[in-house]
């Protein structure tokens, strides 16, 4: 897998119930120093994630296909897929939104199925019982709004709110800060694995408050991990994604820690902007 693996998403999800819902608390906002709590910041954060995941600033909540990487289907705004849990977390928030007779009813049992087989140790990449749920998952997205609610609400339990909690516990403020911490945990997990968020903030020291010096380090170690990660059969697949770096290290040459917009990237050779 080149993220998320099965175990740190179980790290992750401990206060889920079975029915999907998250314990996790909400942030308050901090008027002084809103970083990504703010609305419009978090917005332009997640336009440049998409870029790095889906070649477009738009979130892709319709999009399902099988990408042959090992993880099964992938789907949705965060690229939620059915070898690690998320995909069936959403499902299941979905169901719990909209009730037993949505259109994807029907893929709760082998989804869960497929989640304790990969539990156990078995194929990520297994989808038995899952023909036809690119075509449903796209048809529910596009016409049924609470999907795509359930995607925003598994995304920020998952996600957003662990890594603006961990970018809180180490002082870290500005919204460049905390994109660069988001998207390390939504590529690498924010569980206790090796290559997972808290083990590269460990190895990249204590920060003092917002130093670009500390942000500029711990892209030297994440990028260290793209490169030789812990788990040798995700090399390939991490040192694809090391262009992430590279335009998180532009944000700070230019000094935009604020993501004030307009605000124009180029990643993989591509050149991006939000208005």
């Amino acid at each position: 897998m080149n993220r998320r693996s099965f175990l740190a998403l179980g790290a992750a999800v401990a206060g889920w119930t079975a029915l999907g819902a998250c314990s996790a608390p909400s942030i308050a906002a901090d008027p002084r120093a809103p970083g990504l709590l703010d609305p419009t910041r978090k917005h332009t954060a997640e336009a440049v994630i998409s870029t790095f995941e889906n070649s477009t600033t738009e979130l892709p909540y319709a999009a399902a296909q099988r990408l042959g990487d090992g993880r099964g289907i992938t789907a949705g705004r965060a690229g939620f897929t059915s070898g690690t849990h998320d995909l069936l977390l959403v499902v299941r928030r979905y169901e719990q939104i909209a009730g037993p007779q949505n259109p994807l009813h029907r893929y709760l049992q082998p989804l869960t199925r497929i989640d304790s087989q990969v539990a156990d140790g078995g194929d990520g990449d297994s989808t038995k019982g899952l023909d036809g749920f690119e075509d449903a998952w796209r048809r529910a997205s596009q016409t049924d709004p609470r999907l795509n609610q359930a995607q925003d609400a598994v995304y920020d339990d998952l996600y957003f709110r662990p890594a603006m909690d961990r970018a809180r516990a180490i002082g870290i403020t500005n919204a460049l800060g905390q994109l660069a911490l988001l998207d390390t945990g939504i590529q690498h997990g924010i569980g206790s694995g090796p290559d997972d968020l808290p083990a590269l903030i460990t190895e990249t020291g204590p920060p003092a408050g917002d130093d670009p010096a500390w942000l500029r380090r711990f892209l030297e170690v994440r990028r260290e991990h793209l490169e030789h990660p812990a788990y040798e059969e995700t090399t390939d697949v991490w040192r694809e994604s090391l262009p992430r770096v590279d335009t998180l290290e532009s944000f700070i040459d230019q000094r935009q820690f604020d993501l004030a917009t307009p605000l124009s990237w180029t990643f993989a050779g591509s050149r991006f902007n939000v208005g």
